[in-house]
């Protein structure tokens, strides 16, 4: 009996089989693809490192702004505290000049 390309299925030389040898060109290949993965795990964890720091100098410095900023409402309010109380006093002023003319 034959097949399409017209080899002889009943020979058993010609039947497919699996070599149980592995070509030193699939172990080197497996070898430089786990070097590269440990290169690159090692790449991620270096960029990881640099983000973890700057975040954590970004956090640092919100902290400092928010303060200020909550340092400069209470003395923006203490300036408009100033500012009505110096308008009142002109007010004062004002009516006092008038009722003399």
């Amino acid at each position: 009996m034959q097949d399409v390309v017209g080899f002889d299925m009943d020979n058993n030389d010609s039947q497919w089989h699996l070599s149980k040898s592995i070509p030193i060109s699939i172990i080197f290949g497996l070898f430089v693809q786990m070097a590269g993965a440990i290169w690159m795990f090692s790449q991620m964890d270096a960029a990881i490192q640099n983000n973890v720091e700057r975040i954590t100098r970004v956090e640092t410095r919100t902290d400092v702004i928010e303060s200020r900023a909550q340092e400069q409402a209470v003395q923006l309010g203490r300036i408009e505290t100033q500012i009505t109380a110096l308008v009142e006093r002109i007010d004062r002023v004002v009516v006092m000049l008038e009722r003399q003319q």
